[in-house]
């Protein structure tokens, strides 16, 4: 039965944005109520990547934005730096089809590059955004470098560093597995 005034083709797309949005929110509450705030892996950009290599740049832009959103307020972390991690990982979404291009090539090491240089940029992105109403372009480039990818007394290991590695290592995990049931089921062609 085709649902009335929409299209099968906007249905379904949609349908798979709000799924990912669902499960990027979902794992990120799970592994906060499980390790507090303890970061090592970052769930809305496992969706947000793996959404804008299966969706397209506006999915990808979607589920990026909202999967931070709609985590941030069920944790109860809502705030201004909400819209800077929101914004950053929307941008991520809408870049992912165009830096990761393996649509005809399925190479997982150029998918592992591509991810990992994403994930930087949203790090360093999303950072820079929080710190320059408060301190120069300058001083927030190189605090959020800083901060990062080096330990500190508070994190005792490279946050960006093992962040950006797990998490890149469950999309190119992930992505094969989904394109494949994907492919067996209808969706992608």
């Amino acid at each position: 039965m085709q649902p009335q005034g929409l299209e099968k083709d906007r249905v379904v797309p949609l349908a798979v944005a709000a799924s990912f949005v669902a499960m990027s929110s979902a794992f990120r509450l799970i592994k906060h109520i499980a390790l507090g705030s303890v970061q090592f892996v970052n769930f809305p950009a496992v969706f947000t990547i793996l959404g804008g290599l299966l969706l397209g740049p506006a999915a990808g832009f979607l589920i990026g934005f909202l999967s931070f959103l709609v985590s941030d307020i069920f944790i109860g972390f809502a705030g201004v730096w909400t819209i800077a991690t929101s914004l950053s990982m929307g941008l991520i979404g809408t870049l992912t089809p165009f830096a990761c291009r393996i649509r005809n090539n399925d190479s997982l090491a150029r998918l592992a590059v591509s991810a990992y240089l994403l994930l930087l940029l949203y790090d360093v992105l999303s950072s820079v955004l929080l710190l320059v109403p408060t301190t120069s372009l300058q001083v927030a480039f190189s605090m959020s470098i800083i901060g990062l990818f080096l330990p500190s007394s508070v994190v005792f290991y490279p946050v960006g560093l093992v962040t950006e590695a797990v998490t890149t290592s469950l999309i190119v995990l992930i992505y094969p597995r989904v394109k494949g049931i994907w492919r067996q089921i209808g969706l992608w062609k």
